[in-house]
Parts: C-alpha cells; sequence; structure tokens
C-alpha cells in the first residue's frame, strides 16, 4: 500500500507530497483546491504503463477532447514543458513521469493531385510518452496520434512489453458506469458473497431483503408484491452498491472514491464508512476519497470512535490548500479530527 505521494506538475498542482497515509484515506478542501486532480494523480500512477490513462481521466469529466491543444490540460500552466512527475511509495516505490511529444516531420502540400491548393498538414503526429518504473527499471509506452484531415485522427499505441500490471485500480467518480456494477454484482453473486452486498445496501434503505440479478437489471425486494429495479431507489443505492462490489473486485488493490457523499443523507455517513472499513479490511484494498461535505467527516470520525480494533493507522485524513501553485496537506489524526470538530475549527 502507498504511504507517500509526491506530484509534480499535474494541471494546477506544482508541487505536492502527501505524508501518512493510511489504508482508508479522506481529503477534503475548499472547491478547486486539487482533491480530484490528486485522485487523478494516483489513479496515473497506479496504472502507469497504460497511455491511455491521461486522456481518460478528461473524458471522465465529460470532456473528450483529443487535439494536440488538448494534450496541453494535464501539465501545470499548460506548459508540456512541465513535464508531470508522479511518485508512489510502497516496498518497492513506483514513479511516473509524463511528457508530451510532438514531430517534427510535418509536411504541407502545395499543390495535391487534383490540383486543388491545400495548406493542410499532413502527417502531423503528437500525444504522450510515458517513462515509468516500480523497480528501478525505467520503461515506456506511448500514445501517438496523426491528424489525418480536419475530422480524422489516427491512433497507434506502443506498450512495453517486458512489464504487466498487477496492481488493481479502479475509480469511481459522479459519472461513474452503473453497468460496471452489474459485472461486479455478478461475480459476487458467484462467489456466493451477497449477504455482503445486502449488509451494505441495507445502511441506505433497511427494507431490503434479497437482491436479484436478471440478464442486465439487478432486483431487489422490499417487501412489495414483486421485485424492483434496484434503480428505482435512488442514488445513495446505486452509489452504496458501486462502492461495496468495487472494494470486493479489487482485492489487493486500490479503489479511488471522488465526492463520497455525494446522494447520501448525512444520517447514514457514519454506518457507510464501517462498510467501507470493514470492506477494505477484508479485502485488503487501500482507499482512497475526497468530499467537501463536513457531514462526511463528521461521520468518519464517528466511525472511528466508534469501531472496534482498528490499527492506529488504518485511517488518515487530510486537509487540503492551495498556496502559491503548492498543494499543501495538514494530516488529522482521530484524536485532532475529533477535537476540530468539536471546536468547530474550518473544516471545509
Amino acid at each position: 500500500m502507498f504511504h507517500q505521494i509526491d506530484i509534480n506538475n499535474f494541471r494546477g498542482i506544482k508541487k505536492t507530497s502527501i505524508k501518512g497515509l493510511g489504508q482508508v484515506n479522506l481529503f477534503w478542501g475548499r472547491n478547486n483546491c486539487g482533491k480530484s486532480s490528486l485522485l487523478d494523480a494516483i489513479f496515473l500512477v497506479a496504472g502507469q504503463s497504460n497511455p491511455l490513462l491521461p486522456v481518460n481521466i478528461n473524458r471522465m469529466r465529460d470532456y473528450r477532447g483529443i487535439s494536440e491543444s488538448d494534450f496541453a490540460l494535464n501539465f501545470f500552466n499548460l506548459d508540456e514543458e512541465n513535464r508531470i512527475q508522479i511518485t508512489a511509495y510502497n516496498q518497492q516505490p513506483r514513479s511516473l513521469m509524463i511528457s508530451e511529444l510532438h514531430s517534427t516531420s510535418s509536411r504541407v502540400d502545395v499543390l495535391d493531385s487534383s490540383s486543388d491548393l491545400s495548406t493542410t498538414q499532413q502527417g502531423k503526429r503528437y500525444g504522450y510518452l510515458l517513462t515509468f518504473s516500480n523497480d528501478g527499471k525505467g520503461m515506456h509506452s506511448s500514445l501517438i496520434l496523426r491528424q489525418k484531415n480536419e475530422v480524422e485522427i489516427e491512433q497507434k499505441i506502443e506498450v512495453d512489453n517486458h512489464y504487466s500490471e498487477r496492481l488493481k485500480c479502479r475509480y469511481i467518480n459522479s459519472k461513474y458506469d452503473f453497468q460496471t456494477s452489474v459485472e461486479g454484482l455478478s461475480k459476487i453473486m458467484a462467489n456466493k458473497a451477497e449477504q455482503y452486498i445486502l449488509d451494505a445496501l441495507r445502511v441506505v434503505e433497511p427494507t431490503i431483503k434479497d437482491i436479484l440479478l436478471s440478464q442486465s437489471d439487478i432486483l431487489v425486494d422490499v417487501g412489495l408484491q414483486r421485485r424492483i429495479p434496484i434503480n428505482l431507489l435512488g442514488d445513495g443505492i446505486r452509489k452504496m452498491l458501486a462502492i461495496a462490489s468495487t472494494i470486493y473486485e479489487c482485492r489487493d488493490g486500490i479503489v479511488l472514491v471522488d465526492e463520497i457523499s455525494n446522494g447520501f443523507h448525512y444520517s447514514v455517513m457514519e454506518n457507510l464508512w464501517k462498510v467501507v472499513f470493514k470492506a477494505a479490511q477484508d479485502n485488503n484494498v487501500q482507499i482512497f476519497a475526497s468530499t467537501h461535505d463536513i457531514d462526511s467527516i463528521k461521520g468518519l470520525s464517528k466511525a472511528v470512535r466508534s469501531a472496534e480494533r482498528l490499527p492506529e493507522t488504518f485511517v488518515s485524513c487530510f486537509k487540503l490548500q492551495k498556496k502559491d501553485d503548492e498543494l499543501m496537506s495538514f494530516c488529522y489524526t482521530s484524536d485532532q479530527l475529533e477535537y476540530a470538530i468539536e471546536q468547530e475549527i474550518e473544516m471545509r
């Protein structure tokens, strides 16, 4: 598990070093302070050999641009000379450097075969180069795009064949795909572990008696004449299913949850965290979550106080704050967190 993350030149973060990470980690701070960028950076280094991730993290936020200028969006100050560097420390530290590629061999066709004048650059190439390591040996992968014409773009992916990623990492963001929950539930039910899911769902809806997977639908019994689609029970149920099933699937890996409190009533936050604690322990999963909601912070504090036999370093809480383009982190122990809440110290 990661115990420290260092980030340089990624989006709005010129530099940061987050130390003292636990198995369950919560980050909070003001809007646009860097919470989501921090999770994105962890996602990148966890899948360091995949050259599509720098594009996919933008797609998760509903931005699908892939022009040459779009590739600069992930670099600090939009300057690709500021190479992105992310290092995650554990038993074998893994490091990732991302550079932007530009072709110098573009040409301009002044006259084409049909005798029409043209100023279109044919064959112009751009993309990302990823240099990565988790054993001291540097390897490379790349995503190279070629602008064929005004509307067509060709894609070429190159990955070092000597490296095979073993670390599992899944990202639950605000636009998460519910279909992945269906796929996860099918694996859980195949392993006869549906009680695990039922216990989690009852935190949000205590009337749920059982759960059934029917083709691409998830049906639940809430005491009516017939089972109903789980989609009809609201965002909280769907979000809980996504969190619980994803943690189960990522045994010995990492799960990232952006804005973990979205979709939940404040009254369930303590029990939500208890579900996360147990699932993380049972499946040996490291959790990274973000929030801007004080109720989720209070719920975490209550869950820690009422939990039995949690390791001292199991939960880590961080307030994030921007200062001169550096992302500062302030780590709270469970006692410090409880005191700050009781004294109504600024937690948002």
